[in-house]
């Protein structure tokens, strides 16, 4: 956090946010005057030190010795890492190979110790710089390419622009220009990495435009980097801009413009000791004088041996061998202890794995010897369950039974009322009748004939009445014989509902719901078990009248209608409707949300299977809690059967 917050205060304060009338660096200096703590401190003398990397390098080695002693002081190990990383990038820009590595890879150890994805990611880039600068350009891409993983967590985009930059130099001089071109494509078209990157992007791109024969792209790029870099005061970048710009007009043949760029980059480098530009820009000028002055010629050439000597020396040979042989040696040993903690690991876990297996088996030898007792207690405790579940399912059918019996003789109570009715007038009729003819009023007796007549022809329409719907309700409710018969939807529906209906009030004579039926007039028969759908009907519809008893103005209603090949029977009511955990299980056996004893938790279990397996249909609930719910029976049915 402390580090987070760190970099969010330099990010504000070199925005201008803090001083905007002070450079970066006096920005930098009151920020060091002003920090509370050391690791902090640290932090803004490294970034002093690297600002000073392009103007001067007494103070940039001023303050990068400031910052590690600080680190070592305080037993710093993170501030160790980052501080190595800068020591290794100011040796780099002297040119001092051995010393970079020594000390980026110093650093690296440490950052590995403590597991610090920002102090890993900068000494890996600059191990790849240094890599790169001999030419050993597979080693050095290595490098930066695993420092973009790194980076990919770290989220850090300066860091991000410079390495694509570093890939796309390293690429050019190592002559693979497809993967330098696509570099040079993510930069390009990318305008933040031209904000947060370092000040040679342009100079780079500037280089593979150039090569491709842009060359006013190039140019322009090149100018723009000599710009910033002077705004910058950053004369080590400068020097490698007036190098490229000195680069091109060499290959343009313009010797004039190029020993005048090239001695521009010389003068530079050698004002902040960049060596490495120092001996490019001598050995262009040595080259280019040497057919026209003699005297320039060898006073380049002596600058070029010096330098040549100093950074490729037998010494320095000597220096990197070791180095490189040492830091080979390490990740030698790095790999061989992580081979031996995973082949420990391994063991463990094969350890682990027979501890395991021998409870696993201890386990099930126990159980083995536990299963005989227990399966005898099963099978019994099975067998009651079915005769359980057997008497149930025998409940239930004869509870639908009863409430079917209610209803036909509630339904023909009514006719029955008429026959009783008109018998008692009709017998009254016969004593007038007498009376009259006693009397000798022929006349009188004939009006009260006719008028028995009319009354025993109403007696016979009512008992035919009464005749039907017994014959009627008891097909329904004979035992089924599971044929399939052709029926007419419409009015088993209808008979369902008010047998429903009129077997609840038999049963409670308080109870009273208005129902209506919405029924598809050009509905065609369909092949039903007639005894199983009825069975299936009456039990939604009771379901409905139950939940609707409690509802002010109940309303239950039974919808049929056709699709193109289903017929559909909806029974809907506002009664007191569903939570979403109730339908789920809905038409599981044996759940029920009647109190117990008014329900055994079947009917609904039962009429799905009737739907389902014995028709081929689908039975569906729709519901809302407060609302209401609709049941939905899907029937298939074949366009030819009429």
């Amino acid at each position: 956090m402390k580090t987070l917050s760190l970099i969010l205060f330099l990010a504000l304060i070199c925005s201008g946010g803090f001083a905007q009338k002070l450079n970066p660096i006096d920005n930098l200096r009151q920020a060091l005057a002003i920090a509370k703590n050391d690791s902090g401190r640290i932090e803004i003398i490294r970034r002093l030190s690297l600002y000073f990397d392009g103007v001067s390098q007494d103070s940039s080695m001023f303050y990068m010795k400031k910052g590690m002693d600080l680190a070592k002081k305080i037993n710093f190990p993170y501030g160790e890492a980052i501080m190595s990383e800068k020591y290794g990038h100011f040796y780099w820009i002297s040119g001092d190979y051995p010393k970079a590595l020594s000390v980026a890879f110093r650093g690296l150890k440490i950052a590995e110790a403590i597991r610090s994805p920002r102090a890993i990611l900068l000494c890996t880039n600059i191990i790849g710089l240094v890599y790169s600068d001999l030419k050993d350009y597979d080693v050095a891409i290595d490098y930066f390419q695993k420092a973009l993983k790194i980076n990919a967590s770290v989220k850090n985009i300066t860091m991000e622009a410079n390495l694509y930059g570093n890939l796309l130099r390293t690429y050019r001089n190592a002559n693979q220009l497809d993967s330098a071109l696509v570099y040079a494509k993510k930069i390009e078209n990318d305008e933040k990495f031209f904000k947060a990157g370092s000040n040679t992007l342009y100079t780079y791109i500037a280089d593979i435009q150039f090569y491709f024969k842009n060359y006013t792209k190039a140019f322009q790029n090149i100018h723009k980097s000599i710009l910033i870099n002077k705004t910058k005061n950053d004369h080590r970048q400068l020097s490698t801009a007036y190098l490229q710009i000195a680069k091109f007009f060499k290959k343009l043949n313009q010797s004039d413009s190029c020993i005048f760029y090239a001695k521009n980059a010389l003068f530079e480098a050698q004002s902040v000791g960049s060596m490495k530009n120092v001996l490019e820009s001598s050995n262009i000028l040595a080259e280019l004088y040497d057919s026209k002055s003699l005297k320039e010629a060898l006073y380049y050439n002596k600058i070029s041996k010096s330098v040549t000597e100093e950074l490729y020396g037998a010494s320095k040979v000597l220096g990197l061998q070791k180095i490189i042989a040492d830091e080979q040696k390490r990740q030698r040993e790095i790999e061989e202890e992580r081979i031996v903690n995973q082949n420990r690991v391994k063991q463990y876990v094969l350890f682990t794995g027979i501890g395991v297996l021998l409870l696993i088996a201890f386990i099930l030898y126990r159980n083995n010897r536990q299963k005989h007792k227990a399966n005898a207690v099963l099978e019994n405790t099975l067998s009651k369950l079915k005769s359980t579940q057997a008497q149930l399912i025998q409940s239930e059918k004869l509870a639908s039974l009863g409430e079917l019996t209610a209803g036909i003789a509630h339904e023909i109570q009514n006719p029955l009322n008429f026959v009783n009715n008109f018998s008692e007038v009709s017998a009254e009729l016969v004593e007038e009748m007498n009376q009259e003819l006693d009397k000798g009023e022929v006349l009188g007796a004939k009006e009260i004939a006719n008028d028995l007549k009319q009354n025993l022809e109403k007696i016979n329409l009512h008992g035919k009445r009464a005749s039907s719907i017994v014959k009627g309700m008891l097909e329904h409710s004979r035992t089924s014989s599971g044929e399939k018969e052709l029926i007419d939807i419409n009015k088993l529906a209808e008979e369902y509902l008010r047998l429903s209906f009129h077997g609840l009030r038999a049963k409670d004579s308080t109870f009273n719901s208005d129902f209506r039926t919405e029924f598809d007039k050009n509905l065609p028969k369909i092949e039903v078990i007639p005894q199983d759908m009825g069975r299936v009907l009456l039990n939604l519809i009771n379901n409905a009248f139950y939940a609707v008893k409690n509802v002010e103005k109940p309303l239950v209603t039974v919808k049929t209608e056709q699709t193109e090949n289903q017929i559909i029977i909806k029974v809907s009511d506002n009664g007191t409707g569903m939570a979403e955990d109730v339908k789920a299980k809905i038409f599981q056996p044996f759940f029920t949300t009647k109190p117990t004893g008014q329900g055994t938790g079947l009917g609904l279990s039962l009429a799905y299977d009737i739907v389902t397996k014995g028709h081929g249909g689908t039975l569906e609930v729709e519901s809302t809690e407060g609302v209401g719910s609709e049941f939905i029976i899907s029937l298939p049915f074949k366009t030819n059967v009429q």
